[in-house]
């Protein structure tokens, strides 16, 4: 019986997946240039097919991604849904617990209720230098509170590390605003 039901699937998986592109086209849930999220995969909506959608990811890699996913996953139209990322970098010692580090950055991140929980939070390594590693990290807010969150969150997290410990570079740019206040 389980045979059975694998081959009926096999056979009529190209059948769904070509409806599905159709209803893509005819109810339109998002256009090209939207920033969607479907199934774990974030991007911007480059292509729209019958069998597949060409997203571009943030690091710009184009994604195909089969359009029954779009009916049977749920989508997140992030345009639609006024929403934008802020992303910044940090310096962060080599001397550090980079597990412990990350853990600190997520639960500062869930605590800060302008901080939108979906899409999640990313925490990346952006860059590996001599004395640092420096993490970039991606979050999402709602349009009116952008400038807000922009202009605090950044600045409030490093706070956030220092106080619990953790060795931070610090850039030129801070040292000036240092020596300024």
């Amino acid at each position: 019986m389980g045979q059975t039901a694998l081959r009926i699937k096999k056979a009529t998986y190209p059948a769904f997946n070509l409806l599905s592109g159709l209803f893509i086209r005819l109810f339109n849930p998002f256009k090209k240039g939207d920033f969607i999220e479907i199934n774990g995969h974030l991007g911007s909506v480059e292509h729209k097919g019958l069998k597949s959608t060409t997203l571009k990811n943030i690091e710009g890699e184009e994604i195909q991604i089969s359009n029954t996913l779009f009916y049977t996953k749920h989508l997140h139209n992030l345009t639609l849904e006024n929403i934008v990322n802020i992303e910044f970098r940090l310096d962060v010692s080599f001397s550090e617990d980079m597990a412990q580090v990350k853990k600190h950055i997520v639960g500062f991140l869930e605590d800060n209720i302008n901080i939108l929980s979906s899409p999640s939070p990313r925490i990346f390594v952006s860059k590996i230098k001599n004395t640092h590693v420096e993490l970039g990290v991606k979050a999402w807010c709602s349009i009116e509170k952008y400038l807000e969150v922009d202009a605090e969150t950044e600045v409030h997290l490093k706070e956030h590390l220092r106080g619990k410990g953790v060795s931070l570079e610090i850039k030129d740019s801070e040292v000036d605003q240092l020596m300024m206040a």
